[in-house]
């Protein structure tokens, strides 16, 4: 399935702060900016309310969407919407800045959590995801601008809309590109076995030029079209969770011999180097909601005197006193593809916390006969 950019918000810095409201009524504030184009400041406005909305919802663990209407291939039209889990009940714009063409808004939002809908909660564990580098497929397309760099300069901007836009994982970045024909059984254990639970990969497919543009101003300029397609891969089952191609255009001026370098903030300042930032903005919230309500997996790293090691921690989202519920995962050994599940009835306490690594301790001294080294668990935050 292909469809355009979901968003017309350009990247922008988020502060999230939460505040004192009523029961089942959390304030968040957030920031989120927009390009004010051909002096259409209302139109600006819009967009930068609707990005930093976005973000405050993604952020409070709900499902956003958008519906557009698209003419001729362009965009016309484009509405947020946020599913049932989270009502708006009351949207303040605190502040309202303009430098240059960049319009800056900080919205303050009312996100009231509706019971009668299963909730995914805010503070969800963050998975552990790779960003594998983006291929570079359209090489012939490239020549246009010499943007043979554009591979790894998109990964980079991938990555900065992940840290932006996706609370749901802990991004690192590969320092080589994997296909989806790569991730067989042995590498995919291998990377889980290392920690990670879920990969990205993703090819440039096209980068050509297209018609010249019609705009009397613009005689010099052709389209160019950007298509990315991108893959989510879950580690551990070895299945493909989301994919997704995404395409977007602008104008490119043809004829100008010298035009900035992928990896410098001149190109995406421009038009079509901005369209691509917006692609990857829609990228990384899509993600966002596919990770936001999946389990964290891990492996026991040890069990010693009654006490549990995880290969996880603070940067996973975990604390001291969290209590956790366990469901041992393991695969038949004589069929690695089929996994077995055993849910335990024992409940953990985490006593100690690093960056990467977490203690826990089961509650009432319950023991910990049936939990072993290398067990795979799915770990929640216990509802008792």
């Amino acid at each position: 399935m292909k469809h355009s950019i979901r968003q017309s918000a350009v990247i922008s810095s988020l502060v999230l702060l939460l505040f004192t409201a009523p029961s089942k009524a959390v304030w968040y504030e957030a920031t989120g900016q927009a390009q004010v184009k051909q002096g259409d400041l209302a139109q600006a406005r819009h967009i930068a309310i609707n990005d930093a909305l976005s973000r405050a919802a993604l952020f409070a663990g709900a499902k956003v969407q958008s519906s557009q209407q698209v003419l001729n291939g362009v965009l016309q039209h484009s509405m947020l919407d946020i599913n049932s889990q989270y009502q708006v009940s009351q949207l303040q714009v605190m502040s309202e800045t303009q430098r240059g063409n960049l319009l800056t808004v900080v919205i303050r939002a009312d996100l009231n959590a509706n019971s009668s809908e299963p909730s995914c909660q805010a503070q969800q564990y963050q998975k552990p995801l790779l960003l594998s580098q983006i291929r570079l497929a359209a090489r012939e397309d490239a020549i246009y601008g010499q943007l043979f760099s554009l591979d790894k300069d998109a990964t980079n901007q991938l990555h900065y809309q992940m840290q932006d836009n996706t609370s749901a994982a802990i991004t690192t970045t590969l320092a080589h590109s994997t296909s989806l024909a790569e991730l067989q059984p042995t590498y995919s254990d291998q990377l889980f076995r290392q920690g990670a639970q879920y990969i990205v990969s993703a090819t440039i497919k096209d980068l050509s030029l297209g018609e010249k543009t019609h705009q009397f101003w613009q005689r010099a300029q052709k389209q160019r079209f950007f298509a990315l397609d991108v893959v989510l891969y879950d580690l551990f089952d070895q299945s493909v969770v989301y994919q997704q191609e995404y395409r977007t255009e602008s104008t490119w001026p043809y004829k100008k011999k010298h035009t900035p370098a992928s990896h410098s903030q001149a190109f995406w300042q421009w038009p079509y180097g901005q369209k691509i930032d917006q692609l990857l903005a829609a990228v990384a919230q899509d993600l966002q909601q596919q990770l936001q309500c999946k389990p964290l997996l891990t492996s026991i790293s040890q069990v010693a005197n009654n006490q549990v090691f995880f290969n996880i921690g603070k940067q996973n989202g975990i604390k001291v006193g969290d209590k956790l519920q366990l469901i041992q995962v393991k695969r038949d050994p004589t069929k690695p593809q089929i996994k077995l599940l055993t849910q335990s009835d024992v409940v953990l306490i985490v006593r100690q916390v690093s960056e990467q690594h977490a203690m826990a301790e089961p509650e009432n001294d319950a023991l910990l006969q049936h939990i072993q080294a290398a067990d795979i668990v799915s770990v929640h935050k216990s509802q008792k």
